[in-house]
């Protein structure tokens, strides 16, 4: 009998704890977001900026006015796509890149509809002129 020695206590991790940790590097990655956004006439719709990975867009022109898609990353702007209203867009912005939607009306309002997926947790978003 060895009820004379005391008892050994380990912390033993649940099956619980040990899933989390092994999942959840897993579901980050899978992480998305999914916005309709109008845009109004002369503006644009920014999406992204700093963040530490890639993300990708999927989406359509749901609105009646074309939507110019940039990619701008270190102050230098790339074209993406024209998306004429009801076209797809379907495209990769890199590590810290910005996402830029511009609405090509100065008086109409343009409208897309997208999900993101990848590093969408830090994305920032927001309107300018």
């Amino acid at each position: 009998m060895l009820s004379h020695f005391p008892a050994l206590t380990m912390p033993v991790p649940s099956f619980a704890r040990i899933l989390l940790v092994a999942l959840t590097p897993i579901v980050a990655a899978c992480a998305s977001l999914t916005s309709t956004t109008t845009i109004e006439g002369g503006k644009a719709f920014r999406l992204g900026g700093g963040q530490a990975g890639a993300f990708i867009v999927r989406g359509t022109n749901s609105g009646p006015v074309p939507i110019v898609v940039f990619s701008e990353l270190a102050g230098k702007g790339d074209s993406v796509a024209t998306l004429a209203p009801g076209a797809p867009v379907d495209a990769r912005f890199a590590k810290g890149a910005t996402a830029i939607f511009m609405n090509t009306s100065s008086t109409r309002s343009a409208t897309v509809a997208i999900k993101v997926t990848g590093d969408v947790g830090a994305l920032g978003m927001g309107y300018e002129q």
